[in-house]
């Protein structure tokens, strides 16, 4: 993920972005990299570990990563960005509407969505398409495909903010982002890479899909969107990639929009692909278990940035430890998460909530993985 500054409708605006590169095993066995955002699936956990060259593998056409979890490699996203200009080919429904703000300074949350679904025409008209909205309690969901198509996006955009919000114990009615989140699903990759190209001046030719933070300044709106290609993907790969996209949105903006380490980001992401579908959690541990048995030392986790590349087993890892900090007590996670948006370091914010460190977080996570059966099975 990176942040760029862009002139967003005339507005000047940081964006971070964080796109999932696709699984094409040509476009891997031409990178030959395993350093994208990635967790195996159920066949690929021992390949994954076992390989001794990982370009041997990608040309061989062995699918290391999942369609759910891929991600850009470092440096994808940072070209300079040239947004389109304000008040211009009707570029202004991507302005702050006026009276965004309320007498009492509070922010116009109707006034924002009705900016919002003003998009839809221009981004009809602009890209060709005859896109179709949904409008859910929280999302706005576009979509060009065929009506079941969009109606499963609504089903799985709600079920998936409900999910994250029962198992973080967030009130649902608390406010995330401004306005409504704004999902487009697009059925062909053409229009998806074009849209990525026009609206948020990115290169998405090898994206999976991305989500952007809408990003004025401080004090005012933030907003996001994601956007997904269909790729005649199997409809449970295509929820789980939803799932993990939808989580690094909410948890980007979730009280404040401060970065959390991105470990936590990317275990938080796979976490709720494993809530979304249980069958995914022994091929998204089996890499961890591995490293937890070998003595992996974590460090090179623990610091790891936005931007910075992850390794498989790392997506493996990070997700374990979401798992391993949520089973220690759901409330202490919660507490967590919110002394880190408010600004504490991860060493600070864990020893207020859990009593440890990093160091003491990663010698309980590795005592519980080496154990001969992993962790327990969540419920």
């Amino acid at each position: 993920m990176a942040k760029t500054n862009v002139r967003v409708g005339g507005a000047q605006a940081a964006v971070t972005r964080r796109m999932s590169r696709e699984s094409d095993k040509t476009r891997r066995a031409r990178r030959c990299r395993l350093t994208a955002e990635a967790a195996p699936t159920s066949a690929l956990a021992a390949l994954a570990l076992a390989a001794a060259s990982a370009c041997a593998l990608a040309a061989a056409g062995i699918p290391l990563l999942s369609a759910a979890t891929a991600a850009p490699a470092a440096g994808a996203l940072k070209a300079p960005v040239r947004p389109p200009k304000a008040g211009k080919d009707g570029m202004e429904v991507f302005l702050l509407p006026p009276g965004y703000r309320n007498a009492d300074g509070s922010f116009n949350q109707e006034a924002i969505v009705a900016q919002q679904k003003r998009r839809l025409d221009v981004i009809n008209e602009k890209l060709g398409l005859k896109m179709r909205m949904t409008e859910t309690p929280h999302y706005l969901v576009l979509c060009d495909a065929d009506a079941a198509t969009a109606a499963q996006f609504v089903r799985w955009s709600e079920a998936l903010y409900a999910s994250l919000c029962a198992q973080f114990g967030i009130d649902p009615k608390e406010r995330v982002w401004d306005g409504k989140c704004m999902l487009l699903v697009f059925r062909s990759r053409a229009k998806f890479v074009e849209f990525a190209r026009v609206f948020d001046s990115e290169h998405a030719a090898d994206a999976g899909a991305f989500f952007a933070w809408e990003h004025y300044a401080a004090g005012e709106p933030e907003c996001v969107h994601i956007a997904i290609p269909l790729d005649e993907r199997d409809p449970k790969r295509l929820q789980e990639l939803f799932a993990h996209e939808g989580t690094h949105a909410f948890f980007q903006l979730y009280r404040r929009p401060v970065e959390l380490p991105l470990w936590l980001h990317e275990g938080l992401a796979e976490y709720m692909t494993v809530v979304n579908d249980p069958d995914l959690r022994g091929p998204k541990t089996a890499p961890a278990v591995a490293a937890a048995r070998l003595m992996m030392p974590l460090d090179r986790l623990f610091k790891a940035v936005t931007g910075d590349d992850l390794k498989i087993q790392e997506y493996s890892i990070a997700f374990t430890l979401v798992d391993y900090l949520q089973q220690a007590g759901k409330t202490k996670f919660k507490q967590f998460v919110v002394l880190l948006k408010d600004g504490k370091d991860q060493d600070a914010a864990l020893k207020a909530a859990y009593g440890f460190d990093t160091e003491g977080l990663a010698r309980r996570w590795r005592a519980a993985l080496a154990a001969e059966n992993g962790p327990p099975k969540r419920r």
